[in-house]
C-alpha cells in the first residue's frame, strides 16, 4: 500500500473519498491499508482519505461506479491553504460575495471546492499559482496580475 501527500492545487481527478467508498463496499475505512497495490492519498495537513480508482481491487467495482466523481475538486482547506483565503469565505451563511463565484460542495460532511472551474472561470491556465486578498494590498497593474473578484477582494496569479 503506498500513500501519498497531494499538494494543495491537485485536482482529485482519478480518486474516490475513501469514506464514501467504505460505505459503498460495505467495508471498513481502513480496509485500503491491506491492499496490496493500493494508493490512497490525502492532502497536506488533512486526515482525510482519497483513493485512486484505477488501484481498487476489481471485487469492489460496483462500489466503485456509485462514488460520486471528484474530477477539479480540492478539499476546502487546502483551497484556503493554496490561495491565502481565509476559511470564513467558505461559509454560506457568513454573507461573502466570493461564495456566490466559488463552486463549493459538501459529500459526507466534507467541504470541497473546485478549483478547475475556478481557474475555467477566471481564464487562467491550471499551472498558475493564485491567491487572493484585498484589491488594496496589490501592486499597480503592470507590476502585478489581478483580476477583481468582488468589490474589495481580487485574486492574484504568477
Amino acid at each position: 500500500m503506498q500513500t501519498l501527500t497531494l499538494s494543495s492545487n491537485h485536482f482529485l481527478d482519478n480518486f474516490v473519498l475513501g469514506a464514501e467508498f467504505a460505505a459503498h463496499a460495505g467495508i471498513s475505512g481502513n480496509a485500503y491499508r491491506y491492499w496490496k497495490n493500493g494508493v490512497a492519498a490525502k492532502f497536506e495537513g488533512s486526515r482525510t482519505v482519497f483513493l485512486r480508482k484505477d488501484t481498487i481491487p476489481a471485487k469492489h467495482t460496483k462500489a466503485l461506479t456509485r462514488c460520486t466523481c471528484l474530477d477539479g475538486l480540492v478539499l476546502s482547506q487546502a483551497f484556503c491553504a493554496f490561495t491565502g483565503l481565509a476559511s470564513s469565505h467558505l461559509t454560506q451563511s457568513n454573507g461573502s460575495k466570493l461564495y456566490e463565484k466559488l463552486h463549493v460542495n459538501t459529500l459526507m460532511g466534507i467541504k470541497f471546492v473546485n478549483l478547475k472551474r475556478f481557474y475555467d472561470d477566471l481564464g487562467l491556465a491550471y499551472h498558475y499559482n493564485i491567491y487572493i486578498e484585498k484589491c488594496h494590498f496589490f501592486a499597480p497593474s503592470p507590476l502585478e496580475k489581478k483580476i477583481k473578484l468582488t468589490d474589495t477582494l481580487c485574486v492574484g496569479y504568477y
